[in-house]
């Protein structure tokens, strides 16, 4: 297969004639389509035009090295273009989109069953066999709409609560052959045969049913992780005219006497299930909250809480915050193949009835922001903290041409902040599910504001082992002391006491200055909201102590008045010529 990453590459350089081609309709097949059973033969159609049907289908074999100039100048047509895209690598699309579910309800109309001599299925069906009824299946040809999650070595079957499960049913009923044994003769013949009902049952409840070989079988109001089961109810009764002769000649093999005839209808009924493991992406449990910021009027945080898986969070026509999800679609397994059964065998040729399936992974080990944001231009919105559950990347088949994160958080909540945006866009914001169409627009309530704070540091005492500061944290306004969060300075961290106090132990004695932070508790998981503050303080003089000055005076004194008193005696003596502190003219 292409690498994918030298595709990205191509990608960039055609980004307009891709948009063209996935926007557009192409009413024509391009003439160098596909050689790969992956496609679906019958093309387009159902309201999926050609340059979308190419992204459909990632399992096919992508084998082909195209050129940029594949790409631009040779591609005849947009769905020309998409053509030779999913020939060199397989699309990811951003958003779970509505085209796998119109090809599904389109070609869902393709399956023809047999008739009773004659049983239709897909080649992964799961069969059953009774006395006279042979080759009967129920199968579930797809969940409109849904996505099936990939995460490490499991996948999860998304559905939405309400919508529908295609379902085919089919078999074939086997008459026994007409006998002869001695005195008795056996005519065999079918009567009558029915596929008296398709239900769907959720959780062992019947919720919806019908009698056709093709079921669209409804649900609503689902939730949690439900098992849907699709059960068909197969009846058959036969005629069996058994001959007996009171006066048989064996040697002759001839009734020589009367044939006394019965009349028998043995019936049979045969149920037969398919079963699927769901989780329901219902959106409309999400809420969240919004913040304010004293110290910045301009500023405004929100908290979402989706509630279930999610892909995007919008928060206005042009900002929104993106999962780690994106999407790839691809044909449903075991399906590539139709059988028909009959009691001489089974011919087999490639379907013309293809489900796809929409596939969510993770491209990305958290949320981003997606919209407004430059190479010059700083993001409208800030994604400050984002938690939930850590999982392993998926371990995808070869054939998808999709390269996962090894790992990932699989947020359940998300803190965001914007200082350019309105406050007015998290009044409302919209949550939409992994499963196309669940999208819920959420009040974001004012949940109260984060206070400005004020630090005062005073260092207590400095000496050559180090130092010990005190710290006092209050609210601006109010002046009452801030009872959680901590204190750092340098390289040392201190929580504050109920008084907001806090007092640090520095190992080595700061220079001349002490540079302090007071670090709140996260706005998002504080009860009450506080914000930073920083304060600098200086070490106080060392003064001497007044002993140590009277001290020093003395010893000053001590040790220069004898000096004084020398010097003064030899000028005396010298009538002043020394140091001329003597006058010689007062004598």
């Amino acid at each position: 297969m292409a690498p994918l990453r030298p595709m990205i590459v191509v990608v960039l350089l055609v980004t307009s004639s891709l948009a063209i081609g996935l926007m557009g309709t192409a009413a024509a097949t391009s003439s160098d389509a596909s050689s790969s059973t992956a496609l679906p033969e019958d093309g387009s159609d159902y309201g999926v035009n050609e340059s979308r049907f190419q992204l459909l289908w990632s399992e096919d074999t992508d084998q082909e090295n195209l050129s940029s100039a594949d790409f631009t100048e040779n591609a005849s047509s947009p769905a020309v273009f998409s053509q030779r895209l999913s020939r060199s690598t397989d699309y990811l699309f951003d958003e779970p989109v509505e085209d796998v579910e119109r090809w599904n309800s389109g070609d869902f109309g393709d399956y023809a069953a047999g008739d009773e001599d004659t049983s239709v299925h897909p080649e992964a069906a799961a069969l059953e066999d009774g006395r006279f009824i042979k080759d009967a299946h129920a199968t579930i040809f797809t969940v409109n709409p849904s996505t099936v999650l990939q995460s490490g070595n499991e996948s999860t079957t998304y559905i939405a609560p309400e919508g529908e499960v295609l379902a085919i049913s089919d078999y074939r009923v086997e008459v026994p052959d007409d006998g002869k044994s001695g005195s008795v003769r056996e005519e065999w013949s079918l009567e009558e045969t029915a596929l008296e009902s398709v239900a769907l049952q959720v959780d062992g409840q019947t919720i919806d049913s019908n009698t056709s070989h093709r079921s669209t079988l409804e649900y609503s109001d689902l939730s949690g992780a439900p098992t849907l089961t699709v059960e068909a109810e197969i009846s058959a009764q036969l005629r069996q005219e058994e001959r007996t002769c009171d006066e048989y000649n064996q040697s002759t093999d001839s009734c020589e006497g009367s044939w006394e005839t019965a009349i028998n209808h043995p019936s049979e009924q045969l149920t037969v299930t398919d079963s699927l493991e769901t989780a329901v992406n219902r959106v409309d449990t999400a809420d969240g909250n919004q913040t304010a910021f004293e110290t910045d009027d301009n500023r405004t945080g929100a908290v979402v809480h989706p509630g279930t898986v999610w892909s995007d969070i919008d928060i206005d026509d042009e900002t929104r915050v993106r999962g780690n999800w994106r999407f790839y679609s691809a044909g449903a397994d075991g399906w590539h193949t139709m059988v028909s059964r009959t009691e001489s065998g089974a011919t087999r040729e490639n379907s013309t009835v293809r489900p796809a399936q929409l596939y969510a992974v993770a491209m990305q080990a958290e949320p981003d922001v997606s919209g407004g944001a430059t190479d010059t231009v700083e993001p409208a919105l800030e994604i400050e903290a984002a938690w939930g559950s850590e999982h392993e990347g998926p371990s995808l088949d070869a054939e998808i041409d999709v390269t996962p994160v090894d790992q990932y958080v699989n947020t359940t909540s998300v803190a965001l902040q914007s200082e350019s945006l309105p406050a007015g866009s998290f009044d409302s914001v919209t949550v939409h599910g992994i499963v196309r169409g669940q999208s819920q627009s959420v009040s974001l309530e004012n949940e109260g504001t984060v206070h400005e704070t004020n630090l005062d540091l005073t260092v207590l005492e400095a000496n050559s082992s180090g130092a010990i500061v005190e710290a006092a944290v209050t609210e601006t306004a109010t002046g009452e002391p801030v009872t959680t969060g901590r204190v750092e300075v340098g390289n040392q961290s201190a929580s504050v006491n109920a008084s907001g106090m806090a007092r640090l132990h520095l190992e080595e004695r700061p220079s001349l200055l002490v540079d302090g932070t007071y670090v709140a508790a996260d706005w998002w998981d504080a009860e009450t909201m506080y914000a930073a503050a920083e304060d600098r303080a200086k070490i106080p003089p060392k003064y001497p102590k007044f002993a140590q000055l009277v001290q020093l005076a003395l010893v000053t004194l001590l040790w220069f008045l004898p000096v004084s008193l020398a010097v003064y005696g030899f000028d005396y003596l010298s009538d002043g010529t020394f140091l001329g502190l003597t006058d010689n003219n007062d004598r």
